[in-house]
């Protein structure tokens, strides 16, 4: 869409969707701005669905959706700006790579050479172009995503729509993924990220917009999300080499230890800065800390309550 970058992409006012008896997206207000906007919630939250009514695949029951001023359902000029990544990959099982990717390119209107010119660039920062010739349902899920990510971006979009875009990758996918959706904020375009995982979140200096139930609960940023999410938790810290027990039970929010020479503590901490406070004390003391796990899955605990 001529012109369309660097202006506000997408715009939600009052969008509710339903399918029968349930209700998936209830009175959604949102505004996405060039760069990445990253929509936060546990399974169920309605992220999916509110990505499908952005791109005009779902229309709403009631409330708008506009990209760049057309209504997404009706306006073919407004779902050519955008592509979007789905959960279910889009590609057809028993085509070759290149097949698909041909077809999605024809599809948009692109030539057959431009398409395999560009599939190879990306599929070379995916690691995945020694698929092109493999056939869809023969590949691992990782590398579906991979294919349905290259076939996103082949029309080279001014809006992308990620579902969960690192699912099943491998670590070098999922750094080149991450880079793109840094080179598009740097390009101004616009990137809508859905996503479950608090690591994904704070990777990115962007507003997080909260979604649970159907609802829009909050906007917030990393540090906003932390102060909810580590309030009054328990965490495990686990040692390199074994302390002993008295140092150990000396650790400010201190819980228990796995053995009387321990290797893991488990504390309990008021706010993210007993974090902090905790891993000062181990290593003043001599312990070497390798990782820290929280318990349990700290996304579930976005509710209205606590925020």
């Amino acid at each position: 869409m001529s012109g369309s970058r660097g202006k506000t992409a997408i715009s939600v006012a009052g969008l509710t969707k339903g399918f029968g008896s349930v209700t998936a997206l209830r009175d959604i207000t949102f505004r996405s701005d060039p760069g990445i906007n990253i929509v936060l919630g546990p399974n169920g939250a309605g992220k999916s669905t509110l990505l499908r009514c952005m791109d005009g695949l779902y229309r709403p029951d009631s409330g708008e959706v506009r990209v760049f001023g057309l209504d997404p359902y009706y306006s073919s000029e407004a779902r050519a700006s955008m592509s979007l990544v789905s959960e279910n990959y889009a590609l057809y099982d028993y085509l070759t790579v290149r097949d698909n990717l041909k077809l999605f390119g024809r599809l948009s209107s692109i030539d057959d050479r431009a398409t395999m010119s560009a599939a190879t660039r990306i599929l070379g920062e995916l690691d995945a172009q020694q698929y092109i010739g493999a056939r869809v349902h023969a590949l691992s899920r990782g590398t579906k995503q991979k294919i349905a990510i290259c076939r996103a971006l082949l029309s080279d979009p001014t809006v992308l729509l990620l579902d969960e875009p690192t699912a099943f990758l491998d670590a070098m996918a999922s750094d080149a993924v991450r880079s793109l959706m840094l080179r598009y904020e740097h390009e101004g375009r616009t990137v809508v990220f859905v996503t479950q995982k608090l690591d994904e979140v704070t990777r990115f200096n962007s507003r997080i917009t909260i979604m649970s139930n159907g609802r829009i609960l909050k906007s917030v940023d990393s540090e906003d999300l932390y102060g909810t999410l580590l309030r009054d938790t328990k965490i495990n810290i686990r040692l390199a080499m074994p302390m002993r027990a008295s140092a150990a039970r000396r650790t400010p929010g201190f819980e228990t230890a796995n053995s009387d020479r321990p290797t893991m503590l488990t504390i309990r901490i008021e706010d993210y800065r007993g974090i902090n406070e905790a891993l000062g004390y181990l290593i003043r003391h001599g312990a070497y800390v390798t990782s820290i796990d929280f318990i349990g899955p700290l996304i579930e605990r976005l509710t209205l309550d606590r925020l």
